[in-house]
């Protein structure tokens, strides 16, 4: 997948009890550039939080595909924290949600 927003692999370092997210969002037709836009937003906001170690989106080029997002937070109030943050409220809830056709999401603790 093109369209990567960061080069260095947001799990590289990752300790025992660390929280790892991997969000797939399946965008709805013709909603991938409104979606694209939003992203760099969403991802400079999100690395600029406390505990957010890590944070990479994957997108293909065009319209079709679907974006996956690789997130690593020190621990669970961390991801919460990042889930109540007005930037995430308003641009992954807000704005990009009601622009998919599904979504996915996966929490994990690094062992």
């Amino acid at each position: 997948m093109s369209g990567s927003v960061e080069t260095a692999w947001p799990l590289a370092g990752a300790s025992p009890g660390q929280i790892v997210v991997l969000a797939r969002w399946s965008p709805a037709p013709g909603s991938h550039e409104d979606i694209r836009a939003l992203l760099p937003d969403l991802v400079r906001a999100s690395r600029s939080e406390p505990g957010c170690l890590g944070h990479q989106l994957f997108h293909p080029e065009g319209d079709g595909g679907d974006i996956l997002l690789v997130e690593r937070y020190a621990d669970h109030s961390t991801m919460d924290a990042h889930k109540e943050s007005p930037h995430f409220r308003d641009l992954a809830l807000g704005r990009i949600a009601p622009l998919l056709r599904d979504r996915h999401i996966v929490v994990t603790t690094v062992e």
